[in-house]
């Protein structure tokens, strides 16, 4: 145990761990890691849940030790030594021992509110230095944003990936750089990894298996299409990071009953690749996947970047060979980036990665781990200067080619509506002030320049788009506002949103 005065010279925790914290006062202690039967894991109290376990070990990262900082007090910073994290806030200053050869380092970080950052090896002149091999005898220092100090807490009342969140807690993890990560190469990686664990399919949807990955899919000779092509069905589209048994696994089974009843057990889903491939790439894969001979005709549920491989099926069908195939009659947008989100710009990635792993920490652990692979793909993927591959995230920057040209597609008749969420942690419960960092801190103002927003997505993006078929307006839209405590990732655990669903789908 390491006590911290506030003062701006760096304090030995150890084992050749350094942590240099201007202004904070109180105590931090260093713990390694021990091996345990698969995977390792920290001998701390704030142990880690089993679905960053899972996620962490299926990416081939490796916690090697945690950093658990007890804050007292935060003090202004003394003067000629003032820290800034990358994004320009105040930070501490971690120093590690270089990784062994062949293989980088990262710091996942929580702060006392739990707002989670994913932390790269700096640069010489403090800036995120691009992930390379580096030599014994070195170090790595990373920047971690000091974010606010909360009071302790005297009880566990908020599930996070990281157990306890009453005080800061950084975790130590390394991986191999392997060669699929390195020059030419990393511009593939993420493609590679959606194709083997992210696999292009349908499959149906039930009340007993909605939230079950373990379903088959359906090849374009079996015999579940004829049912489906039977009647108005119902088309599941998830977003950003997500599968189909993951991004609705908040609906009740109840709900998925109820819209199974409704559509004569025609429910079904199309799991597909956001990292790697934009929309239109993702429908391509669709209407490969299509039976041919049969017409579909499909309302449409879609979530996050959904509700842009959605609009590809509704504005771009007389385009992309879904014509006299596979119509849409209503599509409710939930949390949909119809106007994209300026999470996506390249100067914000990071940023966006943060939130969304923020945001999917109060989910169960079985989605958290699903999402959890996906995220960490992605931040390998950046790490490594691999950024302009992920085609499928930057689809959502508002100012990119891809929504641009979106805008100018040709209108086909549809029946849109939308749910949209204002989230403002103030006076929600302390259950959900694992958010309050990432929702309100100043650098997340910056981005959004003061506009409401769900986290990941701007509230008024999801009716008001540029396109034919915009706005979604009255009737046709639910717009939550703070005092409903809904974010991006938990649309569908809130009973006006599945009360919603049900009342425009079943009637």
């Amino acid at each position: 145990m390491a006590d911290l005065t506030g003062s701006s010279q760096p304090v030995t925790l150890g084992s050749n761990f350094r942590l240099r914290a201007p202004g904070v006062v109180g105590q931090a202690n260093l713990v390694l890691a021990r091996a345990t039967t698969g995977t390792t894991r920290s001998t701390t109290s704030a142990q880690e849940r089993a679905a960053l376990d899972r996620a962490l070990t299926s990416q081939e990262m490796r916690d090697v030790a945690t950093i658990d900082v007890s804050v007292t007090r935060v003090m202004a910073q003394p003067a000629g030594a003032t820290l800034r994290a990358p994004t320009g806030d105040d930070a501490m200053e971690l120093e590690i021992p270089a990784p062994p050869e062949g293989h980088d380092a990262l710091v996942l970080a929580v702060d006392e509110a739990g707002a989670i950052t994913w932390n790269y090896p700096l640069a010489s002149d403090g800036s995120p230095a691009p992930a390379v091999t580096r030599g014994a005898g070195d170090v790595v220092r990373f920047r971690i944003p000091n974010g606010p100090a909360l009071p302790p807490r005297t009880t566990q009342t908020t599930r996070s990936i990281f157990g306890s969140i009453g005080k800061k807690i950084l975790k130590v993890l390394i991986y191999p750089i392997t060669d699929r990560l390195v020059g030419p190469l990393v511009e593939r990686f993420a493609e590679k990894w959606e194709g083997k664990n992210r696999p292009y399919r349908f499959r149906l949807m039930t009340p007993d298996n909605y939230n079950v990955p373990d379903v088959k899919a359906l090849s374009p000779d079996d015999l579940e299409w004829e049912d489906l092509a039977k009647g108005r069905s119902l088309l599941f589209v998830h977003g950003t990071f997500s599968t189909a048994h993951s991004a609705f696994a908040g609906l009740t089974r109840d709900d998925v009953a109820a819209l199974s009843q409704a559509y004569g057990g025609r429910l079904y889903a199309f799991d597909h690749h956001t990292l790697s491939h934009s929309p239109t790439r993702n429908i391509e894969e669709l209407v490969g996947r299509l039976p041919v001979g049969l017409t579909f005709d499909s309302d449409i549920v879609c979530h996050s970047r959904g509700g842009l491989v959605s609009r590809e099926i509704v504005e771009k069908r007389r385009v992309n060979g879904l014509d006299g195939r596979l119509a849409a009659g209503k599509v409710v947008f939930v949390g949909a980036a119809n106007a994209g989100t300026i999470l996506t710009h390249p100067d914000h990635m990071t940023s966006m990665i943060d939130r969304f792993t923020t945001a999917i920490d109060v989910l169960p652990d079985g989605p958290v781990t699903w999402i959890l692979e996906a995220i960490i793909t992605a931040v390998k993927v950046i790490g490594h200067g691999g950024l302009n591959s992920l085609e499928g995230i930057k689809s959502m920057n508002p100012k990119g080619k891809y929504l641009s040209d979106l805008a100018t597609a040709s209108a086909d008749k549809a029946h849109y509506l939308g749910v949209t969420a204002n989230f403002d942690p103030t006076g929600t419960p302390f259950s959900r002030l694992a958010l309050k960092q990432t929702a309100s801190n100043k650098l997340v103002d910056r981005i959004f320049e003061g506009a409401a927003n769900d986290l990941v997505v701007p509230t008024d993006g999801v009716g008001i788009a540029a396109g034919p078929c915009f706005p979604i307006a009255g009737a046709d839209l639910l717009s939550l506002d703070a005092a409903a405590g809904v974010t991006h990732t938990t649309y569908f655990g809130s009973k006006t949103v599945q009360q919603q669903l049900r009342t425009w789908l079943t009637g």
